[in-house]
C-alpha cells in the first residue's frame, strides 16, 4: 500500500453516487466507514443544480462532503458514474489512501472494484439489497444500507454514557456548565462517526434531556448548555 501505516488507522475515500442512493443513508454509511478506518476523502458526486438533490444540499455541509457537479451532457445517466469512476482511478495512481468505500447500487461500478482490488486496495461497498451480485461479489465487503437502517430502528445502538459524561467534563467551565455546541465538536473527535440519529435521537439536545444524570438549560437566544446533575 501507498501509506505505511503502522498503528495508524487505514485512510479511506469515501465517493458516493449522490444518484443511485438514498441520503437518508449517509449517517449509516459515514458510521460504518469510520468504524474501518479515517474517512480521509469523502465527495459526492451529482447534477447538483437538480431538484432531486435537495436532500443532499444539507449533508453536504453537515458531514463535509465535497460535493462534484456533473453536468450530463446528454440524458445518458452514465456521467456521474464516469466522473466517480475517473477520480477514484486519480486517487488510486496517487497512492492517497489505504482503502476505498463506493457508496452506490448500481453494477456499472463492478469493474471499478475489481481494478482497485488489482492493485491491493480494499474496496467497501454500501448499497441496497437490490445491488447486483456480481458487484457485491467484487467488494471485499457490501454493507445492505436497507438492512441497516432497519436493524437502527429496531435496536438503537447503546448510548455511550461514560463517554458522553466524560466529554462534558472535558470542556466544562468553572461552573460545570458546558455549551452543547462544545460538546457536540469534543464528541465527534471523541467517537468516530458519532451522530445523535444513530442512538434514536434527532438531535444532540434530545440526546441529552433523556441522560437522567444531566441538566439541560437554554435562556432565550443563549446556546443551549449542559451540566451534570
Amino acid at each position: 500500500m501507498g501509506i505505511d501505516s503502522g498503528k495508524q488507522r487505514d485512510r479511506l475515500a469515501l465517493l458516493i453516487d449522490a444518484d443511485n442512493i438514498r441520503s437518508d443513508f449517509l449517517p449509516l454509511v459515514i458510521r460504518e466507514a469510520s468504524a474501518i478506518g479515517t474517512v480521509f476523502i469523502k465527495r459526492v458526486y451529482s447534477h447538483f443544480r437538480s431538484p432531486a438533490m435537495a436532500a443532499w444540499q444539507p449533508l453536504v455541509h453537515e458531514f463535509a462532503l465535497l460535493p462534484v457537479h456533473v453536468v450530463p451532457a446528454a440524458k445518458s445517466k452514465n456521467a456521474t458514474d464516469l466522473k466517480l469512476a475517473i477520480e477514484a482511478m486519480d486517487i488510486l495512481h496517487r497512492r492517497q489512501v489505504d482503502g476505498f468505500c463506493i457508496a452506490s447500487s448500481d453494477s456499472d461500478f463492478t469493474s471499478l472494484a475489481g481494478r482497485i482490488r488489482e492493485d491491493g486496495l480494499p474496496v467497501y461497498g454500501f448499497g441496497e439489497k437490490k445491488a447486483p451480485d456480481p458487484y457485491v461479489k467484487a467488494c471485499d465487503k457490501f454493507f445492505y444500507c436497507d438492512h441497516l437502517v432497519q436493524e437502527t430502528s429496531e435496536q438503537k445502538l447503546k448510548l455511550p454514557e461514560a463517554e458522553i459524561l466524560a466529554t462534558i467534563k472535558e470542556v466544562a467551565r468553572g461552573d460545570g456548565w458546558a455549551h452543547l455546541s462544545a460538546v457536540g465538536t469534543a464528541l465527534g473527535k471523541r467517537i468516530s462517526g458519532f451522530d445523535s440519529r444513530n442512538y434514536g435521537y434527532k438531535n444532540l439536545n434530545t440526546l441529552m434531556k433523556s441522560i437522567s444524570s444531566l441538566e439541560c438549560k437554554s435562556n432565550g437566544e443563549s446556546p443551549a448548555r449542559v451540566r451534570r446533575k
